[in-house]
């Protein structure tokens, strides 16, 4: 409903006339049924009594939302009136409905009233204004953001054949350069990755899958054009899970694929090769002895494992061009007579000196116009051992023989000769001149006597007893135990390794009588280093282990060695290289005496001024207790 007044006036008690027009009510009541009516702009009330102003304030701000206000009240909560004010409601508070400048204030109202009413149009408009602005630049640009989606769509397609031009070339390259199918796919996958979004690449050969299976709908799978009809297969091109391939993308993937094959069908020729090559220097290498090739020289240009590793720690490429017998044995090769050549050869090795037997043969190749030649050397060392046990026994037994022959009839004699200077040392008086020539010969006459009982011990068979359940480290107990004294006094260890118990059968005594004679001649061999080196440390090592069914016990010490010309002699009964007068030169005899009747073997391996090893190897009857 329109308004009738801008002004509404409530509990004037004599309204007065207003030149601009007024409507006056008597109390809130009406007010409220004229306010709900018209909607007055401005509203001026004073206090009712009955009445709620607070209420009454409370209904105009929500039925007449536009208008100012003029307060006259006393009883209007002061809280009430700050939040009407804070909102631009409150326009005036007079005391009284009788202020005499009620009428300039209700002009003022009625302005502030009409300047809100503006405001509101010109806000409404701006707002309106906005909004068509708003809908002009979405519309503007919409139309800009299809023309920037045209342009791109028309470069990234310009990027597109770019790109898979670039993939293209690098893919080519790629296979072209690669050395194995892996490598291939690795640079199909890398080229690919971009141009066409692939996730992997894979080659399949007939012989690996069932061509054509387990394709899913993002796997393209295409067949290798090969021209060989005896090689089939296919390339497998992935892109993610839900991707599919375009026609162009296809195409591309089926010229690709075309050179693909030049570079498969390449690659399989040089795979044979490979094979073949690696199949005659596994056939090379699987030759357990040490074998190379060689020009006329000796000059290696190809070898086998087992020849680098007999060479020790050198890397065969160090070994290629070298001489063999050079990095070898240490030393050059003899010059070759005739189409094949065989010899023995040693070497000092890591245990001891290693024999060879070389065999150097011309073979029907040739290497930059030279002949070729194919050397192989079979380690013979244990053949060498074996044979010269069998030649140290047959040699004891021949000495045995001969000194049981030689004692028989020395025996007489000698003792006749000891009782005649026996007698005649008795009946001469120690102030006699020729008493010490007397006491001299008896002396020599004992000393032969000790040979020939020594010769004769040598020939027969020694009484060892009946063999027994022994262990093997109370032998090594019993024989350190013996020599403890004497290696303390000069400063010599004795350290002991390997096995905790090692039970066999066979003599306490004698197995601990001979282990005594190894360890005394050690103590001898390294007094000898004392004498000229005071401060030398004698060290002697016992190491019990069990190998392939045997108790191996090496006795290792750093002293003088044993020269290279008194190796043969040194199981001879009576040899000695120290003092006769001191040195019976059994001791060694009696050791490999006692030893071989327990079936064993004792084996002396030396060198001058680097020590000596003894190995004992006796067998074990049952697994060792480690």
């Amino acid at each position: 409903m329109a308004q009738t007044s801008g002004v509404l006036i409530v509990g004037h008690p004599r309204p007065t006339q207003f030149d601009f027009g007024a409507e006056n009510v008597a109390d809130f009541s009406a007010a409220e049924n004229f306010i709900a009516r018209h909607k007055p702009s401005v509203v001026v009330f004073g206090d009712q009594r009955g009445g709620d102003v607070g209420a009454f304030c409370e209904f105009l701000a929500q039925h007449s939302p536009r208008s100012v206000w003029i307060l006259a009240c006393e009883n209007i909560p002061p809280q009430q009136i700050i939040k009407f004010n804070n909102t631009g409601r409150v326009h005036e508070l007079i005391e009284n409905m009788q202020d005499p400048e009620l009428e300039a204030k209700l002009r003022s109202a009625i302005e502030a009233a009409g300047e809100r009413a503006q405001t509101r149009e010109h806000f409404q408009m701006f707002t309106e204004q906005t909004a068509h602005l708003k809908r002009l630049t979405g519309e503007l640009e919409s139309r800009v953001q299809k023309r920037h989606k045209a342009l791109r769509k028309s470069l990234r397609t310009l990027e597109e054949t770019k790109t898979r031009l670039e993939s293209f070339h690098k893919a080519l390259l790629g296979i072209h350069r690669a050395s194995t199918t892996l490598q291939m796919e690795q640079t199909l996958n890398e080229a690919l990755k971009n141009s066409v979004n692939m996730v992997w690449v894979r080659v399949r050969f007939e012989h690996q899958s069932s061509l054509k299976k387990s394709v899913g709908g993002n796997v393209l799978g295409i067949d290798i054009p090969f021209h060989n009809e005896r090689l089939r297969g296919e390339v497998l091109f992935s892109k993610a899970e839900g991707k599919k391939f375009s026609s162009n993308e296809t195409d591309f993937l089926h010229e690709l694929t075309e050179a693909l094959a030049l570079a498969l069908s390449r690659l399989q020729k040089l795979d044979e090769a490979e094979t073949l090559k690696a199949q005659w220097q596994a056939t090379f290498d699987s030759i357990p002895h040490p074998l190379c090739l060689t020009n006329s020289e000796f000059e290696i240009f190809k070898l086998n494992r087992a020849f680098q590793l007999a060479c020790g720690t050198l890397h065969f490429r160090d070994l290629l061009g070298k001489n063999a017998f050079a990095v070898f044995f240490g030393r050059e090769a003899p010059a070759p007579t005739g189409t094949a050549t065989a010899f023995r050869q040693a070497r000092t090795g890591p245990e001891g000196t290693e024999h060879y037997e070389v065999t150097c043969e011309s073979i029907a190749m040739a290497l930059e116009e030279q002949p070729m030649r194919l050397v192989l050397l079979r380690p013979i060392t244990d053949q060498v051992r074996f044979e010269r046990r069998i030649f140290e026994s047959s040699k004891l037994a021949e000495l045995g023989t001969i000194g049981s022959s030689i004692a028989h009839e020395l025996n007489n004699p000698l003792g006749g000769m000891l009782s005649f200077l026996q007698l005649i040392r008795m009946d001469l008086k120690k102030d006699d001149p020729i008493y010490p020539e007397i006491q001299g010969m008896e002396e020599a006459v004992l000393r032969c006597r000790d040979i020939v009982i020594n010769l004769l011990g040598f020939a027969r068979k020694q009484d060892l007893g009946e063999f027994s359940q022994i262990d093997f480290t109370e032998v090594i107990d019993r024989a350190v135990k013996l020599i403890e004294l004497q290696s303390k006094s000069l400063g010599i260890r004795i350290e002991r390794r390997g096995l905790k118990a090692a039970p066999l059968t066979g003599s306490l005594n004698a197995l601990s009588q001979s282990l005594c004679n190894l360890l005394q001649n050690s103590l001898d061999a390294i007094s000898e280093k004392i004498k000229t080196d005071p401060l030398f440390t004698g060290n002697i090592n016992l190491e019990l282990q069990a190998e392939a069914g045997k108790y191996r016990l090496r006795l290792t010490d750093n002293g003088t060695g044993i020269k290279p010309e008194f190796q043969s002699q040194i199981f001879n009964p009576l040899f000695t290289t120290r003092d006769p007068r001191l040195y019976g030169g059994m001791g060694l005899t009696t050791a490999y005496t006692i030893i071989s009747e327990h079936h064993g073997i004792l084996e002396i391996l030396s060198q001058t001024g680097s020590g000596t090893t003894a190995i004992i190897s006796l067998d074990s009857p049952k697994e060792p207790q480690i």
